[in-house]
C-alpha cells in the first residue's frame, strides 16, 4: 500500500488540477488549451511519482524504465478522461482532433517524463534525502525544457515553442487557427529518444551492491537500433530549424535572404520581394521612428530591425504568430508580413519598440513587478495612441460610440489582465483613446512616467475615479454621425476569444471555406461554413457566405431567398443583415433591376461610416443610376454568371469605358487602384493624373483619387506632387478627420516636411486641477 501512495497522489493531483482548469473558458474539453494545460501538469506528475517509486524500490533499470512509461501513460489517460468529461459537460468542439493533439502533446510528454523519472529515481536512490532529491531531479527536466523555450523566446524572434514534455505552444492569443502539424515530426524525435532509452536500459543491470553495470545481451541488432535511434533523436534536436521546431535570428535571416537598411531601420526581407519595395519600407520605418520620437518627446533606439515576411504562412513557420503582428521591445525588433505601401501596422509595432526605451524590466514593457506582470492595456494603448489606425473615426470617436452603447470597459479592467478578456477591438481602441487623453491633458512626460512604472494618480494628481469621469466627460463632447452606432455594434459586439464558442474550430472552418472558395469548390465552402454554424450558431456572418456560394453554384433563387431571410431576421446583428442587403443589391444590379439595387445600397449607406465601404457603395450606386460603366463595375466589384469578380474582364471593360467616355475620370481611377494594389506606382500615378484631370462625379472617389496620388507620389519620391495632393486632401470637409490626419502624417514621413494643418480639431479640454 505504501509503495502505491505516490502513484495515487499523482492521479489525485492530475484529476484535481486538470479538473479545476477545465472549468475555465476554452479549457472545457479536448483541444489546444486543455492540452497545453495538461502538458504543464501531467508530465511533472509522471516524473515525480516515477522517481519516488523507483528510488525506493530500486528495480532493474529496464523495469524502472517500463514502469515510468506505464505511469506516464496512466496519468495521461486519466487527464484525457477528465477533459472528455468536461467536453460532455460543456459540449465538444472537435473531440477527435483535440484528442490527437492531447496524445501528441501531454500524452507523449508524459511518456518521456516517466522515462526521465526512472533516471531521477536512480539518482535519488543513492543519496540520503531520497524523497527531496527525487522530486527536485524529476522536476529538473520539465522545468529545464520550459527554461530553454523561454531563452529562445527572449534571444530570438520566436514566439512559438515545441517542448518535449508540454507539446506545442503557438505563442499568440489572437491567432485562433492553431497549426500543430509540426508535432508529428517532433514526436518522431521523441519516439527515437524513448527507443534509444529502452535499448540503453536493456543493456544495464543492477549489481548485488545496488550499482549499475553494463550487461551483454548478445543482440547486435539491438545495439545498432539503439545507436540509430540516438542519432535520430540528436539530429531532430540539433537540426530542428530544418524541421521548423526552432529558429534563431541567423536561420530566419538566411531563409528570408534579403537585407536593406535606412537611417534608423535594418530590414530583413524575402528574396522574392523587389529591392525597391524593401527600401521604400525601410525609409518609411525610419520616418515612423522620427515621428514617434516627436510624439513621445524622447529618443528611441539607434536602430530597429524589422523582419518583413512574404505572407502569414512564412511568418508563422519562421517565428510564429501567422496572423498577428508582433514586436519585441527588448530586442528592438518588429515582425510583420508584406501588406502594401504604406504598411498599415508598421507604425503600431514600432511604437512598442519606442515605448521600450522607457519600459521596465527585462522585456522593457509596462507592468507590475518590474514589468514581469504585463499591463496589456497600457502596452497596446500607447501603440494605438502613438500610431493611430487610418479609418473613418479616431480611437476617441470610437470610444465615444462604445460609451453610448454601454460597451466602454472600466479603466480598472482595461489597464489590467482583464484587457485580455475583452473583444480585441474594444480593448485596443478604448485603451488607445485613454492613453491619448492622458497625453493631451498631461503631456508626453506623464505617459512615459506611467509606462515606466509610475502610479498614474500620483503623476497626474487625480484619482482613477476622477480620471475616468474626466475621460467620459471628454468623450461626451464628441459628436458622432448617426451611422456610427450601427458600425460600432458591428465592431464591438463580437465577444473576445474567451467568450466565443469553439473559436479555434470555427475559425479553422472559415479558413477552410476560404481555401475551398479559392479552388472554386463552393460545395466545400458550404460544408465548412455549416460545420462552423453547428458549433457556433451565433456565427451569423457565415450564413451570408453560404448564400453567396449558392449563387455561384448556379442557384440564384436559393441564394436570394437565404439573403432575404438574413436581412429580415431581427435576431441577427444589424451589420450582418446589412451585408445581406448589399449582396441583394449586387444581385439586382447584375440582373438589371436597378431600382431595387438603388434601394438596397442607399439603406446600407445610411448605417455606414467607413469611407472605403461607402465609396464602393457609391460606385455601385452610380452604376445603377448611370449604366454606361455598369458592365465594368459589375465585373470588377460584383461578378456575373454565378462567378465572383473578374479582374481580367474588368480591365477590358474599363479600357473600353475610358475610350468611349473620355471626359469621365472614374474608369482611370478604378484602373489606378488595380495598379496600386500590384505595386506599380508609376502607372498608377499616370492613371490618377488622367482621372483627376477629368470629371469625377462621385465626391468620395475624387477625394480618394487625391489620397492615392499622394501615396503614389510618396512611393515615387515626388515631394512636389505629394505636397499638392496633401494640401488639397487635408482641407476636404467631406473626408473624416481621422483619414485626413493619416494623410498629413504620411506626407510628413515621406518628405520630411512639417505635416499640413488639418482643419476641424476637436479640443480635449484642460487638465484636471
Amino acid at each position: 500500500m505504501a509503495s502505491a501512495r505516490p502513484s495515487s497522489i499523482g492521479i489525485g493531483a492530475v484529476v484535481l488540477l486538470v479538473g479545476a482548469i477545465g472549468f475555465l473558458p476554452l479549457f472545457d474539453g479536448p483541444g489546444y488549451e486543455s492540452a497545453l494545460a495538461a502538458g504543464l501538469v501531467v508530465p511533472s506528475a509522471a516524473a515525480i511519482t516515477t522517481a519516488l517509486e523507483t528510488s525506493k524500490s530500486r528495480p532493474a533499470p529496464f523495469d524502472a524504465f517500463a514502469e515510468g512509461l506505464a505511469r506516464g501513460a496512466k496519468l495521461a489517460a486519466v487527464a484525457w478522461l477528465v477533459t472528455m468529461l468536461h467536453g460532455l459537460r460543456a459540449g465538444f468542439c472537435d473531440p477527435l482532433a483535440g484528442s490527437v493533439l492531447f496524445a501528441l502533446g501531454p500524452g507523449a510528454g508524459a511518456l518521456l517524463a516517466g522515462a526521465w523519472g526512472a533516471v531521477a529515481g536512480e539518482i535519488a536512490g543513492r543519496v540520503a534525502r531520497r524523497r527531496l532529491v527525487a522530486v527536485l531531479v524529476a522536476l529538473a527536466a520539465p522545468l529545464g525544457s520550459v527554461v530553454v523555450s523561454l531563452v529562445r523566446f527572449y534571444t530570438s524572434p520566436m514566439v512559438f515553442a515545441y517542448d518535449p514534455f508540454v507539446g506545442y505552444f503557438s505563442g499568440s492569443l489572437y491567432d485562433t487557427v492553431i497549426d500543430a502539424s509540426g508535432l508529428h515530426a517532433y514526436r518522431v524525435g521523441s519516439a527515437a529518444t524513448l527507443l534509444a532509452g529502452a535499448v540503453l536500459a536493456s543493456h544495464l543491470a543492477r549489481t548485488d551492491e545496488g550499482k549499475l553495470s553494463l550487461r551483454v545481451i548478445r543482440r547486435p541488432s539491438a545495439v545498432v537500433l539503439g545507436a540509430l535511434a540516438a542519432a535520430a533523436s540528436l539530429g531532430a534536436t540539433f537540426f530542428g530549424h530544418h524541421l521548423g521546431h526552432w529558429h534563431t535570428p541567423a536561420t530566419i535571416a538566411a531563409t528570408l535572404g534579403g537585407r536593406v537598411e535606412s537611417e534608423r531601420c535594418d530590414v530583413v526581407y524575402p528574396r522574392g520581394m523587389p529591392r525597391e519595395d524593401a527600401l521604400r519600407f525601410a525609409e518609411d520605418c525610419s520616418a515612423h521612428v522620427l515621428a514617434q520620437e516627436a510624439w513621445l518627446e524622447t529618443k528611441g533606439p539607434p536602430k530597429i530591425t524589422a523582419y518583413l515576411f512574404a505572407d502569414p504562412a512564412q511568418k508563422g513557420a519562421l517565428m510564429g504568430a501567422a496572423d498577428t503582428y508582433i514586436a519585441k521591445p527588448w530586442r528592438n525588433e518588429v515582425y510583420v508580413q508584406q501588406n502594401g505601401y504604406p504598411h498599415p501596422v508598421l507604425g503600431h509595432e514600432i511604437a512598442h519598440v519606442m515605448a521600450g526605451s522607457f519600459g521596465r524590466g527585462p522585456f522593457r514593457i509596462a507592468g507590475s513587478f518590474g514589468g514581469l506582470l504585463p499591463n496589456p492595456g497600457l502596452i497596446e494603448g500607447i501603440a494605438v495612441a502613438t500610431s493611430p489606425h487610418e479609418g473613418a473615426l479616431s480611437a476617441r470617436e470610437w470610444a465615444k460610440a462604445m460609451k453610448d452603447l454601454g460597451k466602454l470597459p472600466r479603466l480598472s479592467r482595461l489597464f489590467a489582465l482583464g484587457f485580455l478578456g475583452e473583444n480585441s477591438s474594444v480593448a485596443y481602441t478604448a485603451s488607445g483613446a485613454f492613453v491619448g487623453f492622458v497625453k493631451e491633458r498631461y503631456g508626453a512626460a506623464a505617459v512615459r512616467a506611467w509606462y515606466g512604472g509610475g502610479e498614474l494618480s500620483a503623476i497626474t494628481g487625480a484619482s482613477w475615479d476622477e480620471l475616468e469621469r474626466a475621460f467620459h466627460e471628454d468623450l461626451d463632447r464628441v459628436v458622432l454621425p448617426e451611422a456610427a452606432a450601427a458600425q460600432a455594434r458591428a465592431r464591438f459586439e463580437r465577444p473576445g476569444i474567451f467568450g466565443r464558442r469553439c473559436p479555434h474550430v470555427v475559425d479553422a472552418c472559415r479558413k477552410r471555406a476560404e481555401e475551398q472558395r479559392a479552388r472554386g469548390d463552393d460545395e466545400g465552402v458550404i460544408e465548412a461554413l455549416r460545420e462552423a454554424l453547428t458549433l457556433d450558431p451565433g456565427e451569423s456572418g457565415a450564413r451570408v457566405a453560404i448564400a453567396r456560394a449558392l449563387v455561384r453554384m448556379g442557384k440564384p433563387d436559393a441564394g436570394k431567398a437565404e439573403l432575404q431571410a438574413i436581412a429580415d431576421e431581427p435576431r441577427f446583428p444589424r451589420h450582418v443583415r446589412d451585408r445581406a442587403l448589399e449582396e441583394l443589391g449586387d444581385l439586382a444590379l447584375a440582373e438589371g433591376d436597378h431600382e431595387r439595387a438603388i434601394v438596397h445600397y442607399r439603406e446600407v449607406m445610411s448605417r455606414t461610416v467607413e469611407e472605403d465601404q461607402l465609396r464602393t457603395l457609391d460606385v455601385k450606386l452610380g452604376a445603377a443610376e448611370d449604366t454606361r460603366g455598369k458592365d465594368a463595375i459589375v465585373a470588377l466589384l460584383v461578378g456575373t454568371k454565378g462567378r465572383g469578380p473578374d479582374k481580367v474582364r474588368a480591365a477590358e471593360e474599363l479600357g473600353a469605358w475610358a475610350t468611349s467616355a473620355p471626359d469621365d475620370g472614374l474608369p482611370d481611377y478604378l484602373l489606378a487602384r488595380q495598379y496600386m494594389g500590384s505595386g506599380d506606382f508609376a502607372e498608377a500615378a499616370r492613371r490618377l493624373d488622367r482621372s483627376l484631370a477629368r470629371r469625377l462625379g462621385i465626391p468620395r472617389v475624387a477625394a480618394e483619387a487625391e489620397r492615392l496620388r499622394l501615396v503614389a507620389a510618396c512611393a515615387l519620391e515626388d515631394p512636389e506632387t505629394a505636397k499638392r495632393m496633401a494640401t488639397a486632401y487635408v482641407t476636404r470637409a467631406d473626408v473624416p478627420r481621422a483619414r485626413r490626419e493619416a494623410a498629413a502624417s504620411l506626407y510628413a514621413r515621406c518628405t520630411g516636411a512639417p505635416a499640413p494643418a488639418v482643419p476641424g480639431a476637436t479640443p480635449t479640454g484642460d487638465a484636471l486641477p
